[in-house]
């Protein structure tokens, strides 16, 4: 009998990219494909990454619970009750053999639905600082697959394994070359590649615009700006793309700095490429503690986006001026080795055994 395998997560490509990565693998190397299903949010990125994969979609209501008083507690509140609902109904008609999740506030109705129903699951933990919706999922799991350490706040599942990055197999295989010739990149000109995550970011966007004529005078510059918002910033050695659909990792892979924010799923990818990474994290997020982690270690140049914001042409001076190309990529790759993928099929066929 096939694996039969249930994902669900979302929101933004953060919590899809390591599933994809999962469901992609385990279709590469068992010897019956596993039947899979992604129960994902009604209006995030992940349908359009999902269904690209050639995986079956299902979109099921969620919401989010603040920390603070909104009366969008009370609405989402129905939205959760109804997600849960929705949950379980597909819960009983897959009967999935192992739930997996790698985050995202759709995920946790999902998550005690399967639990209530006995079904096992996985749940994977990619940052420093855990967000609430993982917090929430933890007691439902029946193990957890993690990789920065210490683990805060995480006194359930009993079962913890600590795993690698898990990076799609198209990053590990991507080249530099394809990158190049795929987005029209002259060979002599080092590349920087700037991505503010699959939903964008409005305010790296606007801190970064004023430097980009500043930059482009040593690196040719391809800036993801995010679905739908596209700068009208026209320069010679500057591009601007919404989104890359295809071609993502020999994208990186001819990249000479990328400039990011600081979610663990891209930094694991940029580990496995060995790119030397400037980190501009999303502000009064968990970012800022991914970020630092790593810049601690070497392993990558933290630039708060006020900082960014301020003093962008002076500090990229200095940047250049002080890097050693490869020397942080060579740390990232050390603090994030890239082998996580194959520890986390492992344990998900473990789980559903």
């Amino acid at each position: 009998m096939p694996l039969r395998l249930l994902l669900t997560g979302g929101g933004s490509g953060g919590p899809t990219a390591p599933l994809l990565a999962l469901a992609r693998h385990l279709q590469e190397t068992l010897p019956d494909s596993p039947e899979i299903l992604f129960l994902g949010s009604e209006t995030g990125p992940e349908r359009a990454m999902v269904e690209r994969a050639g995986l079956t979609f299902e979109p099921i209501p969620s919401g989010k619970l603040r920390r603070y008083w909104s009366w969008n507690n009370v609405t989402d509140l129905g939205r959760i009750l109804k997600g849960a609902w929705q949950g379980a109904q597909w819960l009983r008609r897959f009967r999935p053999d192992v739930v997996v999740s790698a985050g995202s506030f759709v995920s946790v109705p999902v998550a005690w639905a399967a639990r209530t129903l006995g079904v096992p699951q996985v749940l994977l933990q990619m940052d420093v600082r855990p967000g609430l919706a993982n917090r929430l999922m933890a007691p439902a799991a029946t193990a957890l697959a993690h990789y920065p350490d210490p683990l805060q706040g995480f006194s359930r599942p009993a079962r913890k394994v600590r795993i690698g990055p898990v990076v799609r197999p198209e990053v590990l295989r991507a080249s530099a070359e394809a990158g190049r010739a795929r987005f029209h990149l002259p060979p002599e000109r080092p590349v920087l590649v700037i991505t503010g995550g699959g939903q964008g970011a409005v305010g790296l966007n606007q801190a970064l615009q004023p430097w980009i004529p500043h930059w482009t005078k040593t690196h040719e510059v391809v800036h993801l700006t995010g679905p739908g918002r596209r700068t009208d910033l026209t320069h010679p050695g500057y591009q601007a793309l919404e989104f890359v659909h295809e071609g993502m990792g020999d994208l990186l892979a001819c990249a000479d700095v990328v400039m990011t924010r600081a979610g663990m799923g891209i930094l694991g990818e940029l580990a496995a490429l060995r790119k030397d990474t400037i980190l501009v994290p999303l502000p009064n997020s968990h970012q800022l503690e991914n970020a630092s982690w790593v810049a601690d270690f070497g392993a990558g140049v933290l630039l708060e986006q006020q900082q960014l914001a301020a003093a962008g042409g002076d500090w990229w001076e200095t940047f250049l001026q002080n890097c050693t190309p490869g020397t942080t990529g060579a740390r990232l790759a050390e603090l994030l080795p890239p082998e996580g993928l194959e520890a986390f099929a492992a344990l998900v066929l473990e789980e559903a055994a």
